[in-house]
């Protein structure tokens, strides 16, 4: 009843906003202006500002609010999963991208079923709606993000760490460059619990993306792409109203201090702080429960200490979700302080009426992030304090 109330919540809520979506107020503009570059042949032009506000005009001239390119700050080999969308009507391809999401949310559970004995307990529809009613997810739908993807990703990754397949986790997080500073999180810690294997699948696929990426803009766009992103990030990225919108460890700073470099130095060292304790917590013993753990600490961590991120971002955190409320359904008992630090963040982030107020109504979705620090410090103590019993088969 809670996930239906919440997915009802979550649709009354598009529905209200349809005809914006409609006109091309989401961040889905960004992909169909890309892929219409693509199209065109102009892919050399792909960060030219200029000629993304020239084809936005075209087919979101009606949103008024925007007086500049919504700009494509994603890397080039992304613009080609988008050229054949940009054949079609905008509200069209809109529609046929969230349609593309819904599947790959289907898809999810059955991959991960086999590995998560909650999945085997319960009917997959329960499953579908609990993804459904999560708010980062509906945010993603809503915006036409391509945050989904990554979790598919970061699924599969997940799958590979358990059959001890290194090499291949590193080749799933590589595809997911296309959010670089989500997937660079992860990648740090695995290496810093010496997974060289996995670091090396990572490269292999960065390298073959970085080539498909000349391919597509050539060498001197490919070369300027840094500077792009950080200079997006600087102008639009650096709006107090933005950095307020961020869940991370930023974005709850900046609620306190002027963003400064002497703050800014500040953050990344306690994002490395929390790097470090996340890769030191890393449990490689065998053990499913702790290996579960230790992966949804590294989920959180990277949500939390990751430079950009937004609502959409937290689609991330269904994997530490299912996996923390799989521990938890296995135990037979577990001391209440202990339980309560997992179950009351977890309660939470699914809480849509409040994420909503924080970010439709206060504008300040940074409060997020005591929440997520909050499950942090739950997690990592479970990994550190004694071994739970587990539930008899009895029980």
């Amino acid at each position: 009843m809670f996930f239906a109330g919440m997915f009802l919540l979550h649709a009354m809520v598009f529905w209200n906003l349809r005809e914006k979506v409609c006109k091309g107020y989401p961040d889905f503009a960004i992909f169909y202006t890309a892929g219409t570059i693509v199209r065109r042949g102009l892919a050399g032009r792909l960060y030219d500002t200029h000629l993304q506000f020239q084809i936005q005009r075209e087919f979101a001239a009606q949103v008024y609010i925007r007086q500049g390119a919504l700009p494509y700050n994603h890397p080039p080999f992304e613009a080609l999963l988008f050229a054949p969308l940009a054949a079609l009507p905008y509200p069209s391809a809109y529609a046929v991208w969230d349609l593309l999401n819904l599947g790959l949310l289907c898809i999810l559970p059955i991959l991960l079923r086999p590995h998560v004995p909650l999945l085997q307990r319960h009917n997959a529809t329960l499953w579908w709606l609990a993804m459904l009613a999560f708010f980062p997810v509906f945010a993603a739908l809503l915006q036409g993000q391509d945050s989904i993807p990554l979790v598919l990703l970061f699924a599969l990754a997940y799958i590979a760490l358990r059959k001890n397949q290194e090499f291949v986790a590193g080749c799933w997080l590589g595809l997911g460059l296309f959010r670089f500073h989500l997937v660079l999180p992860l990648m740090l810690i695995l290496l810093l619990h010496r997974k060289g294997k996995a670091l090396a699948g990572f490269l292999l696929v960065a390298l073959t993306l970085g080539l498909i990426s000349v391919g597509v803009v050539g060498w001197h766009e490919a070369l300027r792409y840094p500077a792009y992103v950080w200079q997006v990030e600087n102008s639009t990225g650096g709006s107090t109203s933005l950095i307020s919108a961020m869940p991370n460890l930023r974005g709850f700073v900046h609620m306190f201090l002027a963003w400064t470099p002497r703050v800014e130095v500040g953050v990344s060292f306690l994002s490395a702080l929390l790097l470090l304790a996340a890769s030191l917590r890393w449990d490689s013993s065998g053990s499913s429960r702790r290996s579960d753990l230790s992966f949804s600490l590294a989920v959180v961590a990277t949500t939390i200490l990751s430079y950009h991120v937004l609502a959409h971002d937290l689609c991330l955190l269904l994997l530490p979700l299912l996996l923390v409320s799989n521990q938890l359904e296995q135990l037979r008992w577990i001391d209440a302080k202990r339980k309560l630090a997992l179950l009351a963040p977890m309660a939470a982030i699914y809480l849509s009426p409040l994420l909503m107020l924080l970010w439709f109504r206060l504008g300040e979705f940074s409060l997020v992030a005591p929440i997520l620090l909050l499950w942090f410090y739950g997690i990592s103590r479970e990994l550190s304090g004694p071994a739970a019993r587990p539930r008899s088969k009895t029980a």
